[in-house]
């Protein structure tokens, strides 16, 4: 009988250390990680306060002096606050008045498909063939006709004189009917796509940009 009683409490004093030692366990377990989760709450305190800073610098700033962008607004005869992608025509301005010059490619002389290529790859990172027939194949599926379509970084295919295969010059489309590109004899410029010349030698548009 005394043995049996003995086991029995040898049994409850096992059950009893047994509940306090998973409860100490928990309380542990549960206190290192509110601790874990108190350190971890305060070295993200920085990073958010750099991550707002961040997102409430103004986008396009930096591109363009309000004298530039007035200027484009001239330019294009549209509104200043229509001037969104101030990268787009910084990289127009350092372009602006080049000479024109077949084969060329740097600001003392070039041609329309180099100067296409050097917008795009500096507004948009974007890189493109080097010639305007290259351009022109490289997206077909992208191709459409209708002007009434066109946005701000389309490309503008033209065929200069009859005799030519497909395209033989390319632009940049801006906004309100005018387009960029460097035209002989003038070189770079900002022209009007509704004039009766270049209604006459258009062929197609493409988009190879996402723009939406």
């Amino acid at each position: 009988m005394k043995l049996k009683l003995v086991f029995i409490l040898v049994i409850v004093l096992s059950i009893s250390c047994a509940r306090k030692t998973l409860q100490n366990e928990d309380y542990s377990y549960y206190k290192r990680e509110m601790e874990k989760y108190k350190r971890q709450s305060e070295n993200k305190k920085p990073t958010q306060k750099t991550t707002a800073k961040v997102i409430k610098k103004p986008t396009g700033m930096g591109y363009l002096s309000a004298e530039e962008k007035k200027k484009f607004a001239q330019l294009l005869e549209v509104s200043e606050e229509s001037i969104q992608n101030e990268k787009l025509y910084a990289a127009i301005k350092e372009w602006l008045g080049t000479p024109y010059d077949w084969g060329g490619e740097s600001k003392n002389g070039v041609d329309c498909s180099a100067y296409v290529q050097a917008i795009y790859r500096k507004a948009y990172g974007s890189e493109l063939p080097r010639t305007s027939i290259q351009q022109f194949y490289l997206d077909t599926e992208s191709h459409f006709k209708n002007q009434k379509y066109l946005k701000e970084g389309d490309l503008l295919f033209f065929r200069l004189r009859n005799e030519d295969r497909v395209v033989s010059h390319v632009g940049i489309y801006l906004q309100n009917g005018k387009f960029t590109g460097s035209n002989s004899p003038h070189g770079v410029e900002i022209v009007d796509l509704n004039n009766p010349y270049w209604q006459d030698k258009y062929v197609a548009s493409a988009r190879l940009l996402n723009i939406q």
